[in-house]
C-alpha cells in the first residue's frame, strides 16, 4: 500500500524533522502540538525583544550529512559561539573541563591530592577487580573515585533528579558522561596533554534569535510544501484495532476532531501515549506506563538593565542550598538574544510535577532566587529591571533501576504497532540530545518513504559513546 497520510504527535525537533523531509517528498503530513507554539523543550519564549530558551539547548553534532541540513535551513542565521561553562564549588568558579593552573590556583590543595588518589585508587581498583555498575553512583565511583563523587557528581545528580543517585540507573551515567575521561584530565593537570575529553565540544552552532529558531524554520518549510500544522491540538484519544491505529481522536477549542493517516509518529511522552490508547491492552502496560517518571523544570527569566553578567554561556550550581542547578546567559550564545545596552539571566529549577516550586507564584520564585543571586554575587540585583518564568512538566526522563524493564515493556507494545514509529526524547523516554531528535526525525521520514529498518532509527543515543569532538564551520559571532 502506498502510504501517503501522515499524522504527526508533537512539534518539537523530531515531529518537525519527520514532517519537513516528507512534507518536501509530497506527502500529506499533519502536525498536532499541544502547545500555542513549535519548538517542544527547543522553544524560545519572546518578551519585549528579549529571547528566553527552554532549557540549555545548542546544536552539536559530529554527524556531518546532519550539521550541513542544518546549515542549509537556517543560512545565515546560524553563529558559532565558543563553548565556555564553569562550576560553582565550595565558593569558588572551576573552569570546566578542567584546567591545571585554574585547579591549581583555585581548588583546596588537600581536596586535589585526596581527588588525585581516590581517582588512581579506582582505576587500580578497576583492572585488580571486577566491580558491576549497578547505580549512577556505582558508575561514577568506580571510575572517578569517592572525592570527585561527593563534592559534585553525586550532589549535582541528586539536585536535578530529585532521588539518591543510588536509585539512578548506570546507563544514565554511561550514556551521558562515558567519555569524560580523567586520567586525561589528570595528564593535562601535569602538562602531559593538551587534549580535551571527547565529549567536549569546544564550539557549538546557535541561531541569533534562539534555538527555537531551527524548529520555526522547519515548521514554515513543512506548510511552504503543503503540510499542516494544528497548534492547541491535545491528543486525547488513540484508536487502536487490530495492531493497527485507526484514528486519532484530539481536542482543539473545545472540539473533539478526529484524523485518520496512513501512518504516526508519536513524539509525546511514551506514558501519555500508552494511557491514550482506547483499546482492550493488558493492564500490565497501564500499571508500568504509570510508573515512567519526568523530572519537570521551572525556569525564571531575568531581564537584566547594563552590561553581561560573566562570559559563561552556563554556570553550574550543584550545592543544594541554591534553587536553581544552572545559570545561563544568552547574550554569550548570541549578542542578539537581548538589546543593546542588555542583558539576561535564565536560572533552571528541577522540580517534580506539581509540587511547591512547580506551583510557586511567580513573584515567590523571584524573591527566593533573588536571595540566591545575593549569596552568589555576580553582580547587583538591582539591575534586574523585569522577570517572568516558564514550566516543562516532561524535562527529563527519571532512568531509575527499574527504568530499562518498564521501555522495553511498552516498546513491546508499541512495536506490535504496525503504524506507527515513535521517536525523540519523550517518545522513547530517552535522555537524547536536540541533534539526535532531529536525526531520529530524519530516519523516520526516510523510513516511510524508502523503507528500511526501523532499528536505525531506535538505536540513535541509545549507546554508551554518543559524542565526539565537533569540527565544522559556521558564521563567527
Amino acid at each position: 500500500m502506498d502510504k501517503k497520510k501522515i499524522i504527526i504527535l508533537g512539534a518539537g525537533p523530531a515531529g518537525l524533522a519527520a514532517a519537513w523531509k516528507l512534507a518536501q517528498a509530497q506527502k500529506e503530513v499533519v502536525v498536532l502540538e499541544k502547545e500555542d507554539g513549535v519548538g517542544g523543550l527547543c522553544r524560545t519564549l519572546q518578551h519585549d525583544g528579549f529571547y528566553f530558551d527552554l532549557g540549555g539547548h545548542r546544536f552539536i553534532t559530529s554527524d556531518e550529512p546532519l550539521r550541513q541540513e542544518i546549515q542549509e535551513l537556517m543560512g545565515d542565521e546560524l553563529l558559532l559561539s565558543p563553548r565556555k561553562s564553569v562550576i560553582r564549588l565550595r565558593k569558588k568558579y572551576f573552569q570546566y573541563p578542567l584546567e591545571f593552573k585554574n585547579l591549581l590556583m583555585r581548588m583546596d590543595g588537600a581536596l586535589l591530592l585526596k581527588s588525585i588518589a581516590d581517582y588512581m585508587y579506582a582505576l587500580v581498583a578497576r583492572k585488580l577487580f571486577y566491580k558491576k555498575d549497578i547505580s549512577f553512583e556505582d558508575w561514577c565511583v568506580n571510575r572517578f573515585g569517592r572525592t570527585l563523587y561527593d563534592i559534585y557528581l553525586g550532589v549535582y545528580t541528586e539536585k536535578i533528579w530529585g532521588i539518591s543517585p543510588k536509585n539512578i540507573s548506570a546507563d544514565w551515567a554511561a550514556q551521558r558522561i562515558s567519555l569524560l575521561n580523567l586520567w586525561d584530565v589528570f595528564l593535562r593537570l601535569m602538562g602531559k596533554a593538551s587534549n580535551r575529553p571527547r565529549t567536549y565540544f569546544l564550539e557549538f552552532a546557535y541561531p541569533k534569535l534562539g534555538i527555537g529558531r531551527i524548529c520555526e524554520r522547519m515548521a514554515q518549510e513543512v506548510v511552504k510544501h503543503g503540510g499542516n500544522i494544528h497548534l492547541n491540538a491535545r491528543v486525547k484519544k488513540i484508536i487502536l484495532k487490530d495492531e493497527f491505529i485507526q484514528k486519532i481522536i484530539y481536542q482543539q477549542q473545545g472540539q473533539d476532531i478526529e484524523i485518520t493517516g496512513d501512518w504516526y509518529v508519536s513524539t509525546i511522552p511514551m506514558p501519555d501515549f500508552v494511557k491514550g490508547l482506547d483499546s482492550d491492552i493488558s493492564e500490565r502496560y497501564l500499571e508500568t506506563a504509570n510508573n515512567l517518571r519526568f523530572r519537570a523544570v521551572r525556569f525564571l527569566n531575568l531581564v537584566i538593565e547594563g552590561k553581561p553578567i560573566t562570559d559563561n554561556a552556563w554556570i553550574y550550581i550543584p550545592e543544594k542550598e541554591f534553587l536553581f542547578f544552572r545559570i545561563q546567559e544568552p547574550k554569550n550564545y548570541s549578542r542578539f538574544t537581548s538589546p543593546e545596552g542588555k542583558t539576561s539571566l535564565i536560572l533552571e529549577m528541577a522540580c517534580d510535577f506539581d509540587d511547591w516550586v512547580w506551583n510557586a507564584s511567580d513573584k515567590d520564585i523571584f524573591e527566593r532566587c533573588v536571595k540566591d543571586l545575593k549569596k552568589l554575587g555576580l553582580f547587583e540585583v538591582k539591575r534586574i529591571k523585569d522577570y517572568f518564568t516558564a514550566r516543562i512538566q516532561h524535562g527529563y526522563p527519571v532512568y531509575d533501576l527499574e527504568y530499562k524493564k518498564k521501555v522495553d515493556r511498552i516498546m513491546e507494545l508499541l512495536r506490535g504497532m504496525d503504524n506507527l514509529i515513535p521517536i525523540g526524547r519523550q517518545g522513547l523516554y530517552r535522555y537524547n540530545n536536540m541533534d539526535h531528535s532531529i536525526k531520529m526525525g530524519l530516519l523516520t521520514a526516510s523510513h516511510i518513504l524508502h523503507g528500511g529498518l526501523q532499528a536505525r532509527i531506535f538505536s540513535i543515543a541509545s549507546e554508551s559513546v554518543a559524542f565526539e569532538i565537533e569540527k565544522n564551520a559556521a558564521t563567527r559571532i
